[in-house]
């Protein structure tokens, strides 16, 4: 997993990453744990059963990352917001993404704190 400062060029990393083979989907942050939590689910076409919570969010990356034929980048967008409204959902929110990079070395997890 990586995270990329302010000054990132979104498009250049997309097309960097498409050149490497990779699926990119941009996830943006929202202001809250909630919005934030809606847009993977939103993105991503999550199930209907999914929970709007870290367990389910893990558990819908994990499915995705299992069924994946491809290299894929996931890239949330914008946290430097809910880093600073509740930085205690950030670092939940992050922390399910480098252990679903972890455990799929397939998966490609880019954080741009803005």
């Amino acid at each position: 997993m990586r995270i990329l400062g302010d000054r990132v060029d979104l498009d250049g990393l997309i097309a960097d990453a498409e050149e490497e083979g990779r699926t990119v989907e941009v996830i943006p942050a929202g202001a809250t744990k909630e919005e934030s939590l809606a847009a993977f689910s939103e993105v991503l076409n999550f199930p209907e059963w999914f929970g709007m919570n870290l367990d389910a969010l893990a558990d819908c990356l994990d499915t995705f990352a299992r069924e994946t034929t491809n290299e894929w980048e996931l890239v949330w967008d914008g946290v430097a917001r809910l880093r600073e409204s509740d930085p205690k959902a950030a670092a939940g929110i992050e922390s399910v993404l480098a252990d679903v990079g972890a455990d799929h070395p397939k998966v490609h997890m880019t954080i741009i704190n803005r």
